[in-house]
């Protein structure tokens, strides 16, 4: 398990790097007017960070494979099919229900139904997330997001 880890966290990292390298031929701007080469750049470089984890952690762990409860990876590739099930609503439904009902009920989703988070944690988290979203596309950046029927 080791070797496929070390062998994906290089490839991930190369790829990392090409991004790098391939955002800086963009003009970067500043925090305070960003450029088009801004966002690609801190997500290459964020992306490649990680990137550098996974090798760090990959070359400490222990050689051989790691032991695995009954029934973990089906229900790994339940979530994952849950996940992609989520978003495949999400994209349906943001239009007719616009961005900050579509954005709460998918983190609900998330957090409710595939974490298993208390009602009084995912629905706070989940309302809080999509408004500071929201916050942040519609009025600082400027990005029109679908309203709804009901204006929100």
């Amino acid at each position: 398990m080791r070797r496929r880890d070390l062998a994906a966290a290089i490839v991930l990292l190369g790829f990392g790097v090409l991004a790098v390298s391939q955002a800086r031929g963009l003009r970067p701007g500043s925090v305070v007017a960003p450029g088009p080469g801004f966002f690609p750049l801190c997500l290459a470089i964020a992306f490649s960070l990680v990137c550098v984890g996974l090798l760090v952690s990959a070359v400490r762990a222990p050689a051989g494979p790691a032991p695995r409860a009954a029934g973990a990876a089906a229900r790994g590739r339940l979530k994952a099919a849950a996940t992609i099930a989520g978003l495949a609503a999400y994209a349906l439904l943001i239009e007719p229900l616009g961005f900050r009902l579509a954005t709460l009920g998918l983190l609900l989703f998330f957090f409710k139904a595939l974490q298993g988070q208390r009602w009084r944690v995912a629905l706070p988290a989940a309302a809080g997330t999509a408004l500071v979203i929201d916050l942040v596309f519609r009025r600082w950046l400027g990005v029109n997001l679908p309203s709804g029927p009901w204006g929100f």
